[in-house]
């Protein structure tokens, strides 16, 4: 099994996030992609020789604006805008601009490569804005950052001003700690459960999310559409089952809290038994439309579970047991099940097909 970092159970404030991905435990995403299939999960989460997840614009706007929105303090730690040539007039960018450069003043422009005509520049002391030395600066004062194009930047900027002066939005994540990481073992089955909440309140958790509405569905409808299909009513219920043993753990002295939190923060989360959920969406692009939908176990106290609580919290408990069956079944090995053939019946073909 590819190696895990192993964190002790507790509740931990100020973790990177690199750390709590690289820390063993089942979290949400590893649940979702354990039930498309064991094999799936090893490879994103067990597989030595995966490949590096690549960045795409959507990610890294979603994670951007997670950041301004809910730690607008460590934007700048985190976040960089790109260079722009435009902001360097006259700069010289490519080797005809070198070679000009050179035959203005003078100077031989021959040269087999692009270093040579900037070393050759640097040399004759005559001043010149070289744009790859320009760059090179620019990397070095900006090393681990993830870097914005100006539009998108300006698009991020946006999308946070919206949070902003949206006044439930702005309730919902106040008074709150953000990013914080749980880990805790499932009673029945020992695994160990782990679980970065975006905002998390003595009496409520809240995750934001970026949703995009390219169809030009009415709103309510695409945002319900994102939880059914991005299954996040799963991950409502695995927040909040890791939440509530975290308390009860907590409030028995099982487990600790690490980092910088508040004595009078961690006695009001504590003693809150009935915390809510509820999920921030803000569309990705303008005009920037934004819901807040709570999820609960019922409609009123007393009242049957709702369909969608209850087919989650199946589904956590199945892929819960699966993960350990098949960590203790394959061990380091590929999880991967050899299945027999199957028949194909009706009855596994969409719908849609016989209407």
């Amino acid at each position: 099994m590819a190696q895990k970092c192993v964190y002790e159970p507790g509740i931990y404030f100020n973790m990177a996030e690199e750390d709590y991905q690289a820390a063993e435990g089942l979290s949400c995403s590893g649940m979702k992609h354990l039930a498309v299939s064991p094999l799936n999960y090893w490879h994103h989460h067990l597989n030595p020789n995966a490949d590096p997840r690549s960045e795409t614009a959507a990610l890294r706007f979603g994670k951007a604006a997670h950041c301004l929105g809910l730690e607008p303090g460590r934007f700048a730690e985190r976040f960089a805008l790109k260079l722009s040539a435009d902001d360097f007039p006259g700069a010289l960018v490519t080797t005809d601009d070198m070679k000009a450069f050179l035959a203005a003043h003078g100077l031989p422009k021959s040269a087999k490569r692009k270093q040579d005509l900037i070393d050759r520049i640097v040399a004759s002391g005559i001043p010149a804005v070289i744009w790859d030395h320009e760059l090179a600066k620019h990397a070095e004062l900006n090393v681990g950052k993830t870097l914005l194009g100006q539009e998108e930047s300006s698009l991020i900027q946006r999308a946070a001003a919206v949070l902003a002066e949206d006044p439930y939005a702005r309730a919902a994540l106040t008074g709150g700690m953000p990013e914080v990481s749980f880990f805790v073992r499932e009673p029945d089955t020992g695994v160990m459960l782990k679980a970065r909440m975006d905002y998390v309140r003595p009496t409520a958790t809240f995750d934001l999310k970026t949703f995009s509405n390219s169809r030009g569905k009415p709103t309510d409808k695409a945002v319900f559409e994102a939880i059914y299909y991005e299954n996040y009513h799963l991950q409502c219920v695995v927040y909040h089952t890791v939440r509530e043993l975290a308390r009860q753990q907590l409030a028995s002295g099982q487990i600790a809290t690490y980092g910088n939190v508040s004595e009078a923060w961690l006695k009001d989360f504590t003693e809150c038994s009935n915390h809510g959920f509820g999920f921030v969406f803000i569309e990705s692009s303008e005009p920037f439309d934004l819901r807040i939908v709570q999820l609960k176990d019922a409609e009123v106290s007393g009242a049957e579970m709702n369909v969608y609580w209850n087919v989650a919290g199946m589904q956590m408990d199945d892929l819960t047991r699966l993960y350990r069956a098949c960590r203790d079944r394959y061990g380091a090995e590929p999880w991967r099940e050899v299945r027999a053939p199957h028949v194909l019946q009706d009855i596994d073909i969409p719908q849609l097909m016989f209407s």
